[in-house]
């Protein structure tokens, strides 16, 4: 018999810095269940797997994922599953979790992304061990160096201006006010982005994400026990990952992200979607830098080469446009590491469900996209379309 897999709980933690942190990861990680089991309407004792995630050096341990798991409150016999593949790690649990329910295996699954960047002695050196030993490891590149790569090719294609980045974080800071869970809930002004630190050409502070603290939940579960939920399921219509070369040297063009669109046209086929504007009503992009938002927007196929900024400087991507784009405020406002890559898909689930906070619902989404990209270069990449469960589905 076919099997189905459906998002039926969703928790989150408000998030903050971890120099403001006030509860340990295991208390996150355990406030984040509760919440996904309590959302779901279902008992602890009827998880029958854990899937969470765990980055080597960033965490500090390998072993993170048993120890913090054994607190959760639903027994330390469950069948745990640690996924480690880098900064896609987040947005691959739910991945892994519904094509476990999907292979009849497993009647609900426990998805746990927590909080990464705490515990590692040096982090810079960690980052370091993502680039090419030779040539890169040397020149100790951060995150937002790498990512300025992309930033820079696209500024010189396109013709990318900084005020064109100032409108993207000023759009992402909007929806992230609204958002009871997000760590920067403030707005800013263009001016204020322009004159932050700079930190890698064209990037200022203000347009790279922060490191917050938080932890998220999701209970995966089979479509078909969808009376047996307190919730109306988000079916999981289709999902997918992908690949690029993992040095920087074998990527075809800095300027485009020509494996999301490749990926794109994969899982749309296996979704019957035809045309992404249209067949759409919000989209959760993993963005922690602004230039990445626009980008992604057009590889997703709703924006022509170029147009992406546009796009967001038109409206269509806010609330009560067109296609709203990162209502939660997105990783440029949140990113916990692991929490932050699953909090896309926690977040278009919630949007099908009807139950996202009430200030970023988007009135009757039925058709959500949600989207993880990790690696040195942004190189690696997963999305996941879902829709309102209904017979028909």
């Amino acid at each position: 018999m076919p099997y189905r897999a459906a998002v039926v709980g969703v928790g989150i933690t408000e998030a903050t810095s971890p120099r403001k942190q006030t509860s340990s990861t295991p208390e996150l990680c355990r406030l984040a269940t509760e919440r996904a089991i309590e959302h779901a309407g279902i008992s602890p004792d009827t998880i029958d797997a854990i899937v969470t995630g765990n980055i080597d050096g960033f965490e500090g341990t390998v072993l993170d994922g048993k120890n913090i798991t054994r607190a959760l409150g639903i027994g330390d016999t469950v069948p745990l599953v640690v996924i480690n593949t880098g900064g896609t790690t987040g947005g691959n649990l739910m991945q892994v979790a519904a094509r476990m329910v999907r292979a009849g295996t497993h009647r609900r699954v426990l998805c746990l992304g927590g909080p990464t960047f705490f515990g590692s002695v040096d982090l810079q050196s960690a980052i370091n061990t993502n680039s090419p030993m030779i040539i890169e490891q040397p020149l100790g590149m951060g995150a937002y160096h790498m990512g300025a790569f992309a930033a820079s090719a696209y500024q010189a294609r396109f013709g990318l201006t900084p005020e064109d980045l100032a409108a993207v974080v000023v759009a992402d800071h909007e929806k992230a006010s609204r958002n009871p869970y997000a760590h920067l809930r403030y707005t800013v002004t263009p001016e204020e982005v322009l004159a932050g630190r700079p930190l890698a050409s064209p990037l200022t502070q203000p347009m790279v994400c922060p490191v917050s603290t938080a932890a998220i939940a999701m209970v995966v579960g089979d479509a078909a026990d969808a009376d047996a939920h307190s919730t109306s399921p988000a079916l999981i219509k289709a999902i997918g990952m992908s690949a690029d070369p993992y040095l920087g040297g074998g990527k075809g063009d800095f300027s485009e992200m020509q494996n999301l669109a490749n990926l794109a046209r994969r899982v749309y086929a296996r979704a019957d979607v035809r045309d992404p504007l249209d067949d759409f009503d919000a989209v959760e992009v993993f963005a922690p830098y602004a230039h990445m938002q626009p980008m992604q927007l057009e590889a997703l196929g709703f924006a022509a080469p170029g147009g992406g900024v546009d796009l967001i400087r038109s409206g269509v991507t806010d609330i009560g446009g067109k296609l709203p784009v990162n209502m939660s405020g997105g990783p440029k406002c949140t990113n916990g590491g692991v929490s932050g890559e699953l909090a896309p898909y926690a977040y278009a689930a919630l949007q099908v469900m009807g139950d996202a906070p009430p200030d970023i619902q988007v009135p009757g989404a039925r058709r959500t996209l949600a989207h993880g990209t990790g690696g040195s270069f942004f190189q690696f990449e997963n999305l996941a379309v879902f829709e309102t469960l209904t017979r028909s589905n």
